[in-house]
């Protein structure tokens, strides 16, 4: 699967990053996005830190994504900074990959938290999210 393809994300913008050995997704400049003060409206940011967060578990578990359904579970934010231009994530695993990937495969089904990090050209994080993915197999 290729997050950046789903209509919605394609919808708004979102790219693979120049340097992604630093960032996984970013989110380009557009007055299309903005809100009523002239910054990256609040759903603009939530909806790259999402995509970043499956864009992290395709490529961590890209060995055990046949015949699963993933799905968002429950969602933590918190914006920190005024967000203007383009924007650029992160993200990181809350849990142990091996412990994740042996109850998947003993349950049919794990929580898989993610934290992500939003970012501006200067890195200055815009908003931060913890993700809580649901992932069962068929």
């Amino acid at each position: 699967m290729n997050t950046i393809e789903i209509p919605f994300n394609k919808f708004i913008g979102i790219k693979k990053p120049d340097n992604q050995d630093q960032f996984l997704l970013k989110l380009p400049a557009s007055e299309n996005l903005e809100n009523h003060l002239g910054t990256v409206h609040a759903s603009a940011q939530f909806a790259l830190a999402e995509v970043c967060s499956g864009e992290l578990l395709l490529k961590l578990f890209e060995n055990h994504t046949k015949n699963i359904v993933p799905v968002v579970r429950k969602v933590e934010t918190k914006f920190k900074n005024p967000a203007k231009g383009q924007l650029f994530s992160s993200a990181t695993l809350l849990g142990n990959k091996e412990e994740i990937i042996e109850k998947l495969e003993k349950k049919s089904r794990v929580i898989i938290p993610v934290d992500i990090k939003i970012m501006d050209k200067e890195h200055k994080i815009t908003m931060t999210a913890k993700i809580e993915w649901f992932i069962q197999k068929i």
